[in-house]
């Protein structure tokens, strides 16, 4: 039996406070967060912002975990343009079918290399001149989809990506002619900013369907393109450089994308938005962390021993039609060693009652490892009906950091930081199989480089480089997750670490 959910996952009491271009009143509304299965998001908090200038169009993709009503979608701005200007953020919504990014024209996704300067998917533009780009060929009449018959994009010789087609499909919101918008604050004040689209009766999506948002930076009122001072910095939370990448932004001032092009490039981050969302079908369970350690009393020991059990325990909840906890079929535990990309392990977690909390909870062990040895674990639920839901990855350091370098590392691999959290120093590791140019770079949570650790070329074995919690001045840096960056000839990696002072 379906019914309404009426439960919010985000405290919506903030909306009084927040400057919008229409109030939405949303009592009965669920918030969902985008990072659900149509990205993969490794969960290791890697937290960027992302620029958008005048012209400029981003797009994230949204898979909607159950049939439900969209109402409304909440823009994170961290920081609005500088130049004076009162510029206007456009909020649609697309209903994505089979074609249409995440995926290629052969059906397939895009692979894990396509993002940032690898990820020039192409640009709309009149059948007589190719040099004139649009995001898509419904921006204007009498367009077409470029074709790659030449390799080269609009303002440089940039190889674009093979099977690229175009990335937008039917607007759903607003339903009518009218553009809803979000304004720049006369104050000038940041965070989350809602489209309303309850005047539309919302729109209607089914359980697994793709929805696009795209937010468009107006023109009309704002400043000059080329000015550094005219962008607006928006949340991006899936900084991820995993397969698949989480979104697409089209470049609209002259050759300013990542490799000098105007069009759609892949990004590997993207706006990150908030859905309000009546749930009107079966969704997966909710999972959540209650305890891991060593025991069920005793936290994980810093540092933790070699071979030493570890202990996962998790609460799941299905609140749906399913019903409740008596929802829940099946919890499992997974993990990985040294990679995000090594075989998977995987086991049933054992339903036991809770006497502190009066409620079932889920218990599985991770088997010891040897010293040096990072594990990235995960949880994943499924409901009577069949629908499931992942956690995002964590990770834990076993041990000290081994410093005796392999012979033959088999990948380039990135090992972790130790210790986690950290004060005032920790030392980052990471094995390379073969010689190549490394660099190692400290981000804040907003994507900016704190610090540029090393930049080398680098043999095969084990290396490490540590970091004192200071940027390239000196300084020292506040307590805060902080993203290091280790960059090869081939593969980017990317970890988050925490600094306490």
């Amino acid at each position: 039996m379906n019914k309404v959910l009426s439960f919010l996952l985000l405290n919506l009491c903030m909306l009084a406070s927040l400057a919008v271009s229409q109030e939405i009143e949303a009592p009965d509304q669920q918030v969902h967060l985008r990072s659900l299965v149509d990205t993969l998001n490794i969960g290791l908090d890697a937290t960027a912002s992302t620029s958008i200038s005048p012209g400029d169009i981003m797009m994230g993709i949204f898979n909607a975990p159950g049939d439900l009503t969209l109402n409304g979608i909440g823009v994170d701005v961290i920081a609005w343009n500088t130049d004076g200007a009162s510029p206007n953020l456009k909020i649609e919504v697309y209903r994505l079918g089979d074609s249409g990014y995440p995926f290629t024209s052969t059906g397939s996704m895009y692979g894990i290399e396509v993002n940032g300067e690898s990820g020039w998917i192409g640009y709309a533009h009149p059948v007589e001149n190719e040099s004139i780009a649009y995001p898509d060929i419904s921006s204007e009449p009498n367009l077409i989809w470029n074709t790659f018959s030449d390799g080269i994009g609009v303002c440089s010789a940039e190889l674009e990506v093979a099977n690229g087609q175009p990335v937008w499909g039917t607007k759903v919101l607003p339903a009518g002619l009218t553009d809803v918008t979000i304004q720049k604050p006369t104050d000038g004040s940041t965070g989350l900013f809602y489209a309303n689209y309850t005047g539309d009766g919302g729109a209607q999506f089914i359980k697994d369907e793709l929805i696009a948002v795209v937010v468009t930076y107006l023109t009309d009122g704002a400043g000059d393109p080329e000015n550094e001072s005219s962008r607006i910095e928006l949340n991006a939370v899936d900084a991820s450089y995993f397969y698949p990448s989480p979104g697409l932004k089209y470049f609209a001032s002259d050759c300013s994308g990542p490799s000098g092009e105007r069009g759609w490039h892949i990004m590997s981050n993207v706006g990150s938005f908030q859905y309000l969302v009546d749930i009107s079908g079966d969704i997966p369970p909710v999972i959540d962390i209650h305890h891991v350690g060593v025991s069920s009393t005793e936290g994980l020991p810093d540092p933790i021993p070699p071979s030493t059990e570890i202990r996962i325990y998790a609460l799941a909840n299905d609140q749906n039609p399913s019903g409740g906890s008596d929802g829940v079929e099946t919890l499992l535990l997974h993990w990985q060693l040294n990679s995000l990309t090594s075989s998977v392990t995987s086991l049933i977690m054992t339903r036991v009652y809770n006497m502190v909390l009066q409620e079932y909870v889920y218990v599985a062990r991770i088997s010891g490892q040897p010293n040096g040895t990072t594990v990235y674990w995960w949880v994943s639920a499924e409901d009577v009906a069949g629908n499931l839901s992942t956690m995002p990855k964590r990770s834990y350091l076993v041990g000290t950091v081994v410093t005796v370098d392999e012979v033959n590392p088999k990948q380039f691999d990135l090992l972790g930081n130790y210790p986690n959290p950290f004060n005032p120093i920790t030392t980052i590791s990471y094995s390379q199989d073969k010689t190549s140019d490394v660099s190692i770079t400290v981000c804040n949570i907003r994507g900016q480089v704190v610090k540029n650790l090393f930049a080398g070329k680098v043999s095969p074995g084990k290396h490490s480089v540590s970091w004192n919690g200071t940027n390239q001045f000196g300084q020292a840096m506040p307590t805060g997750i902080y993203i290091y960056r280790l960059q090869s000839n081939e593969r980017i990696l990317t970890a988050k670490m925490t600094l306490i002072k």
